[in-house]
């Protein structure tokens, strides 16, 4: 699906996108969203500066703890310092987060930024800032994004670069981000320059089994063939048009229209969004989930000619926070879901994009609203921080090996060269190309802006901040995990896990009335015994969070006689249609409504006289058999 911010698209003269799709007779066309992919042919930008050609932007929603990703400090004080150690990189002097394992190994393609403050708390406000590079005319939360907005990066390359050959110039996917009250957050879009330079948006998720891009599909039996013969229609709308006696405005739109026919019949860019014809080796490469199969999306469309394209991390529900806006539970969020989940398709994009040679004129930016507090609440979590946070950038241009700034014990404040994002942003526009400050992009009635307010990083640019190799950190043993355990970090979902005879696992619950452990690898398992057995969870249990299903996975398949199931002593029924499906290895068993929402404490009774049960966890969702298949690999 896409769509644009507000959903309903108006035109400068007041008439709507639906009256133009009707009045130029586009409605048996299939084409979607021709609006998106205006342009305007007298624009002209000076690319002089630097050699980057394109943008992927990863924009990590939320607000990522800066701490526990780049800017460790394993000496700080003990109530800030968090769980997590730094690890070696391929860079010596290099440390990040151990759960970046992978974006480990391509330090050296990394310029890690750790001194970027801006002062401002509020996600909406702080995005703005990130996806621009200009400060909000507010400091607020909560507020929709409006035309008075300074236009998105990717909004400001339609404008002064735009594509001409069927692609657009600027796509953003899987969502338009928002807060959970659902106001659309500024920056997403062109604002202040006009809507026909807002992105190509996809806000289907394409780890979905059914996702497409709707604007690209054929009307139901048509092929690429008879769409081409279709073209002639065009002369069509232009009779209607000029019946109509339409402004310059509307007069523009044929070329819109002309340009989403182009997408809808060219093999190129059908062959970028189709994602599902991929090889599944490749797929599972950056992971099997929405941020994964974004990332890949992504490269597949810088490579067929998009200048920007802009990754935002995504909710899976739009009510529950599944973002990095970790108040609760922030050491558990981040290395059981969030950093797995970027671990594995960075290190896969800057792999492949260094492969294919094209890592030296394509940039890659990681970036959020702000940091995170250097104190943990009484939630196990960090709260939002504005005077400092990380930025990372790689390729385009952009030496790597390096760090730049530095910040107090606590990553609470720069002590050295601190930048804002609007020398985040004068950077970006130097390595495009663009003089940041002579470069002007002109707004609906022509008043003139420059790019970015800040200054180009050139102790970055010019390859000074090199660090100095020093000892390698120390590590502390690791926890065993097992495939079970593997496969629910894979997924990238919310989760809680008990692993049966793992002693590493059992540690955050409490077991009583089971019998002892058995078997090895997948085998591992305990059963219950004569009286019923429980498992207490021992760690925060945050019930806002999207637990909807209890899942079970036995060591054997066994049939659901005799099985009862209580949490806190309330019954957990078995739907009879699950039931009734017969022996099962794997177990999901939803929650009835509102049940987690009232529980305190994760205590679950367990009847099963014939289950020899492996692993128990709480999920949120359906676990996919795409997912499930990797336990038999």
């Amino acid at each position: 699906m896409l769509d644009l911010h507000s959903g309903h698209l108006q035109l400068c003269d007041s008439i709507s996108r639906r009256r133009a799709i009707q009045a130029g007779a586009l409605g048996t066309m299939g084409l979607g969203l021709p609006d998106l992919l205006a342009s305007e042919g007298n624009q002209t930008g000076g690319a002089t500066l630097g050699r980057a050609k394109r943008v992927i932007l990863l924009f990590m929603w939320g607000g990522p703890a800066h701490q526990d990703t780049w800017d460790l400090k394993p000496e700080g004080p003990a109530d800030n310092r968090g769980e997590f150690q730094p690890i070696e990189t391929n860079v010596p002097g290099i440390h990040i987060s151990e759960h970046f394992p992978l974006i480990a190994q391509h330090a050296d393609k990394l310029a890690i930024i750790r001194s970027v403050g801006q002062e401002d708390n509020n996600h909406s406000t702080g995005a703005h800032a990130g996806l621009t590079g200009r400060r909000h005319e507010l400091r607020a939360e909560n507020f929709s994004a409006s035309e008075t907005d300074f236009p998105h990066f990717g909004s400001v390359l339609s404008k002064l670069n735009p594509n001409r050959e069927g692609m657009p110039t600027f796509v953003a996917l899987p969502d338009i981000i928002a807060t959970t009250a659902g106001k659309v957050t500024p920056g997403q879009g062109a604002g202040i320059i006009g809507r026909k330079y807002d992105p190509f948006q996809i806000v289907d998720h394409p780890d979905e089994p059914d996702f497409s891009i709707a604007s690209l599909r054929l009307p139901g039996g048509m092929s690429t063939g008879r769409m081409r013969g279709r073209q002639q229609l065009l002369g069509q709308i232009e009779d209607v048009a000029r019946l109509a006696e339409r402004s310059q405005s509307v007069q523009t739109m044929d070329d819109f229209y002309r340009q989403a026919l182009d997408m809808v019949v060219s093999p190129k860019a059908r062959r970028a969004f189709d994602i599902a014809s991929i090889p599944d080796e490749e797929r599972w490469r950056y992971g099997w989930h929405s941020f994964g199969q974004s990332v890949l999306m992504a490269r597949r469309l810088v490579e067929s000619g998009v200048r920007l394209v802009t990754v935002y991390w995504h909710r899976e529900v739009k009510t529950i926070d599944s973002s990095w806006d970790t108040h609760a539970l922030n050491f558990q969020e981040l290395k059981n879901r969030l950093m797995p989940a970027v671990d594995r398709p960075i290190a896969a994009l800057l792999e492949d994009l260094k492969a294919s040679g094209m890592l030296d004129d394509t940039l890659v930016v990681w970036n959020s609203e702000f940091g995170r507090t250097p104190r943990i609440n009484k939630n196990a979590g960090r709260d939002h921080w504005g005077p400092c946070n990380s930025v990372v950038m790689a390729g385009g241009g952009m030496p790597g090996g390096q760090v730049f700034g530095e910040t107090d014990n606590q990553a609470a404040y720069p002590t050295a060269n601190k930048v804002t994002q609007d020398d985040i942003a004068a950077t970006i526009y130097h390595l495009l190309g663009y003089d940041p400050h002579n470069t002007l992009v002109h707004d609906r009635i022509g008043r003139p802006y420059p790019l970015a307010l800040g200054e180009p990083i050139q102790k970055l640019l010019g390859s000074e901040s090199k660090p100095q190799p020093s000892p390698p950190p120390r590590i502390d043993a690791g926890v065993e995990v097992g495939p079970f355990h593997s496969m629910l970090k894979e997924r990238a979902r919310r989760y809680i896990v008990c692993e049966f005879g793992n002693a590493d696992s059992e540690k955050e619950w409490q077991l009583t009335g089971w019998t002892a452990a058995e078997g090895r690898g997948l085998k591992r398992h305990r059963r219950p015994g004569k009286k019923p057995a429980t498992v207490k969870y021992l760690g925060h249990f945050y019930p806002h969070f999207n637990y909807g299903f209890l899942v079970f996975r036995l060591a054997e398949a066994a049939t659901a006689d005799g099985v009862q199931l209580s949490l806190a002593g309330r019954p957990i029924p078995i739907p009879d249609e699950l039931a009734a499906g017969g022996a099962k290895s794997v177990w999901q068993i939803p929650f009835p409504p509102s049940m987690i929402s009232g529980t305190k404490t994760m205590e679950i009774t367990v009847e099963a006289p014939k289950w020899q049960i492996a692993d128990m966890a709480l999920v949120g969702d359906v676990i996919r058999d795409i997912h499930l298949a990797r336990l038999d690999g």
